[in-house]
């Protein structure tokens, strides 16, 4: 389950900000994930598209979020970077799929695209230092033993910021967008070892508005075999 799923009205304030809603995720099958799983332990197995570490004993970390109908009119020429962070245990790393807005064939995703070309991420260290900062000043701390790690979006090399403005963002959320993102932890020194599952808190926002928010992941508890 998810937590962080309701829905804030719009006001004054969000009209500066572009607003980014948590979901649960809805295409299944992606990856071979099933309805209802939000982190998932997989060991190595057949390649699948899009997959990055497949070959490896990886954590599967899977969300769905909402782009609602908004009005844009604060985002520069220079157009606006969506954010993403997420805690993860220390001894591991983490990276980014596209975003997904269908279910292609054998396990594999359709991706999202924006201005003609797939949504890619890349590392932003900046990204993990603003959820870090925002989190602690809730007044919760944060375990030892994990730590956030941030990104923005990028160029299809996943190299350099891609931002997107407000004319290309209206044209993909029309009256409102919903996608999936999937996101895979792996042992930063690789062994082979299964990652335990565990609860992944995650942020999202923007780098030209204030909006930001919070909600955590939770493993989901499967009975027999898988």
């Amino acid at each position: 389950m998810a937590n962080g799923l309701s829905d804030p009205p719009f006001s004054r304030t969000f009209d500066q900000s572009l607003v980014i809603r948590p979901r649960l995720p809805i295409y299944d099958g992606i990856f071979h994930l099933g309805p209802d799983t939000l982190i998932a332990s997989h060991p190595p197995h057949k390649h699948i598209a899009e997959h990055l570490h497949d070959h490896l004993y990886h954590m599967h970390i899977r969300y769905g979020f909402e782009l609602p109908a908004q009005p844009l009119h604060f985002i520069p020429d220079s157009g606006t970077a969506l954010q993403v962070a997420m805690a993860i245990d220390v001894s591991q790393r983490v990276d980014c799929n596209p975003v997904f807005v269908a279910k292609g064939n054998n396990g594999e995703g359709i991706c999202l695209k924006i201005a003609g070309q797939d949504v890619h991420w890349v590392h932003d260290d900046e990204v993990a230092k603003k959820a870090t900062e925002l989190y602690q000043a809730t007044g919760r701390t944060i375990s030892p033993n994990v730590r956030f790690i941030g990104f923005s979006t990028s160029d299809l090399d996943e190299r350099r910021l891609r931002k997107y403005t407000a004319d290309e963002l209206k044209a993909v959320i029309g009256n409102g967008l919903r996608v999936d993102q999937h996101f895979q932890a792996t042992w930063i020194e690789p062994k082979e070892t299964p990652i335990a599952p565990y609860d992944v808190t995650i942020f999202l926002s923007d780098d030209v508005s204030e909006y930001y928010t919070f909600f955590e992941l939770f493993p989901t508890v499967k009975l027999g075999l898988f």
